[in-house]
């Protein structure tokens, strides 16, 4: 074999090899696009035909960046999930109040107890009133109010006052809340009753000395 044929080959074999390495930097170029793009796909329309008016250099800058904040908003980790679990619960929580009313904000309340912003922030940290803290707000559970004269006392349902003051034990706002709303027997009977909704009828002496036992017992090993 001559040495131009040696020569012709050489030249083949390296256009082969230059061939399938372009190939190859080809598609991972392709496969780094398409994760790219994935990543992006929860950017506002706007945003994105922003970014196809930059230069090259300035368009893969951005690219990146963004991809890169994308990626790190969407990536799950236990903390991330267990914070998202729990403002999941908060929100089923309040939807599970609108059974029982909903809830009323600061404003709505100073006005059903006529009362100011001091006294209210005041009656909440003594556990005279319940409320959740919701962000900025305080938001109050609408069973605890009445404006109807034969079982309201100063706007308060009659029993609520009486029965918080019993709560000497540190407890959630969450799980006071569920103190009140879920059903519970009576003794003595085969019924089973929540306190609101004894409260709102007009509960009876029984009921009454059932509730302040279960009251003084909150947040005990001894809750029933």
């Amino acid at each position: 074999m001559t040495t131009v044929s040696y020569a012709t080959k050489a030249r083949a074999h390296l256009r082969d090899r230059e061939h399938v390495e372009n190939q190859l930097l080809m598609s991972r170029i392709q496969n780094v696009g398409f994760k790219f793009v994935e990543a992006l796909q929860e950017l506002p329309r706007e945003q994105l035909m922003d970014m196809l008016t930059l230069q090259d250099e300035a368009f893969w800058t951005e690219l990146r960046n963004q991809a890169q904040l994308q990626a790190l908003i969407n990536v799950t980790t236990p903390e991330k999930q267990a914070q998202e679990d729990r403002a999941e619960a908060r929100e089923l929580f309040l939807r599970s109040l609108e059974k029982s009313g909903g809830v009323h904000k600061s404003t709505a309340v100073i006005k059903i107890l006529s009362t100011t912003v001091p006294t209210l922030i005041k009656k909440g940290v003594r556990g005279e009133i319940l409320f959740i803290k919701w962000g900025a707000e305080n938001l109050y559970p609408v069973f605890q109010f009445s404006t109807r004269e034969k079982n309201s006392e100063g706007g308060m349902l009659v029993g609520i006052p009486e029965l918080l003051s019993l709560m000497k034990h540190q407890t959630s706002a969450v799980r006071k809340c569920q103190f009140f709303t879920r059903e519970v027997e009576i003794p003595g009977t085969e019924a089973k009753v929540s306190v609101i909704e004894a409260l709102r009828r007009g509960a009876t002496q029984e009921e009454m000395d059932h509730f302040r036992v279960l009251a003084e017992n909150f947040g005990t090993s001894h809750t029933l």
